[in-house]
């Protein structure tokens, strides 16, 4: 079993890394997300670098690879921040994955070029107030009116909404075969009459802003479906499953940060004496901190690498985003407690990882309904 990155992706790898630990630097975040201004000079240069076209065909304006590489790309962002990982992921992995696994051949060339080079940004609005972890239960409702659509309706946690130029929106079109099988997804201009974005006051990740989205008799054109009518359900999971492979990665990403600044720390830090690594309650969690990331950092891997390889993938990227996710929130929460009282300023990096690890744990469908998934491949039901 061959486990090596090609030459290729440790190059990625590495160009990413690069240009992230000398571009996203540690000032620059922290005013972006004290004036909760979006960063659209780097998702230019995003695009420039030819990240926002990583798994989408060179026919397509893409830049080739796969899930793996978006994977690899996602645990570097995490090194980072949420507010990073933000600008990245509506557009290169909600936005393409979704177009890639369920769009027209017309709709992938007109859109999909764009987007890889930065021109169109977008947002994914599938969760409402009264459909979260139940996906199936959407209550927004499009209509046929002649050639066109008109949705009604309202989303929740529509991240990038406020900056997208096109939403990704899931809509009931039908009741007929169950819940599941009356969906369908649109790809919405986010200019069209009627539609209003409102941003939510959170925790992290302020710089790019969690929105409400309402639709009042919002028009869509015909050629706006993405894939069949009321055939939705499967685009959605393919899309999911990408999002899903990119969070594990990214989380990954996270905890290896953190690992590396309680590392730091621990070697520099004095007390009784000596540094306070060789104390054994912090060095054994040390040692915890990097062998859960090595075993989270391999979940992912695996997953992407079915994805690339057209293998099922659903239940490995569930079991990849539950450990991952959760790997995030323990690090970080042990990253506090090597730190010790330097850890809750902000002249810290720790307390920002902290806050926003959480995040991860409920979005993209809550570490218990990853568990589900997985014990329904289990044949549990």
């Amino acid at each position: 079993m061959d486990l090596a990155l090609t030459d290729e992706q440790r190059q990625l790898r590495e160009m990413v890394h690069s240009f992230l630990m000398s571009y996203c630097t540690k000032e620059w975040l922290d005013q972006l997300e004290a004036t909760e201004s979006y960063p659209f000079d780097l998702f230019e240069r995003f695009a420039e670098l030819g990240l926002l076209g990583l798994g989408v065909p060179s026919q397509y304006g893409g830049s080739d690879g796969g899930m793996l590489e978006v994977a690899l790309v996602s645990e570097q962002l995490g090194h980072v921040g949420g507010s990073v990982n933000m600008t990245y992921f509506p557009t290169a992995v909600f936005g393409n994955q979704t177009l890639l696994g369920g769009a027209s051949e017309e709709m992938k060339k007109a859109y999909l070029p764009e987007m890889a080079a930065g021109r169109l940004r977008t947002a994914f609005a599938l969760t409402e107030p009264e459909a979260g972890s139940d996906a199936a239960a959407v209550r927004t409702r499009a209509r046929a009116d002649g050639a066109d659509w008109l949705i009604d309706g309202s989303k929740i946690f529509s991240t990038g909404a406020h900056v997208a130029d096109y939403l990704v929106v899931t809509a009931r079109t039908g009741d007929a075969d169950g819940p599941s099988r009356s969906l369908t997804v649109f790809l919405v201009d986010a200019s069209a009459t009627g539609l209003s974005i409102r941003g939510i006051p959170k925790l992290g990740h302020n710089a790019v802003k969690t929105c409400e989205v309402g639709f009042d008799q919002v028009r869509v054109p015909g050629d706006a479906v993405v894939g069949e009518v009321g055939g939705g359900w499967r685009t959605l999971i393919n899309a999911l499953d990408a999002e899903r492979i990119g969070v594990a990665a990214l989380c990954v990403g996270l905890a290896q940060r953190c690992t590396d600044l309680a590392l730091e720390y621990a070697k520099g830090r004095e007390q009784f004496g000596q540094p306070i690594a060789r104390f054994q309650a912090i060095s054994h969690m040390l040692a915890e901190m990097e062998t859960e990331t090595a075993a989270g950092r391999w979940l992912a891997y695996e997953s992407a690498w079915r994805k690339d390889q057209d293998l099922p993938c659903s239940k490995e990227a569930s079991m990849g985003k539950a450990y991952a996710t959760e790997l995030a929130t323990r690090t970080a929460t042990r990253g506090m407690q090597i730190l010790g009282g330097y850890s809750y300023t902000t002249e810290y990096e720790m307390e920002r990882f902290y806050r926003e690890a959480k995040l991860y744990e409920v979005a993209g469908g809550s570490t218990q309904i990853q568990r589900n998934i997985i014990a329904r491949h289990l044949g549990i039901d």
